[in-house]
């Protein structure tokens, strides 16, 4: 009886579907450095990096031609508030973009995944063998619906 038993509980495992998950992987480094619209903030990010230093430069030559210690320190003051307010802005903007991207990216590789029946989708950094490369698939979506 116990035989019987053992025998058709592993016959049962043996018969029964296995249930795989199918596994997509992409290339995130690859997606940021060719989304057209990451390309596009990471440009528009250098500009105001620019701005900001040539901000600094110009407040650096109106600094040079005061004279009192007095006018200098009211200068470096107040350079100092409108510096501050401008990196605050700046890293603004980019928190903001930054999740826009991540956001664009997410929805973009969900939609390929479900368009392949794929179940669970992971940085190809972290899968050393197999998986789907759907990257290219992704950052097709990516920059279609960009332009």
């Amino acid at each position: 009886m116990k035989k019987n038993l053992i025998a058709s509980v592993l016959l049962s495992l043996m018969t029964m579907p296995v249930f795989a998950d199918t596994i997509g992987t992409v290339n995130y480094r690859e997606l940021l450095e060719n989304y057209s619209k990451a390309k596009t903030v990471m440009s528009e990010l250098e500009d105001k990096s620019n701005d900001l230093q040539r901000f600094l430069l110009d407040k650096e030559q109106e600094f040079k031609k005061l004279d009192s210690a007095v006018q200098k320190k009211n200068f470096e003051d107040q350079t100092a508030k409108q510096l501050a307010q401008k990196q605050d802005a700046i890293e603004k903007y980019r928190i903001k973009k930054e999740n826009e991207i991540d956001a664009a990216i997410t929805n973009a590789i969900k939609q390929v995944a479900v368009e392949n029946n794929i179940q669970s989708v992971v940085d190809s950094r972290v899968m050393f063998y197999g998986g789907i490369d759907i990257t290219d698939k992704v950052l097709k979506k990516l920059n279609f619906v960009a332009n």
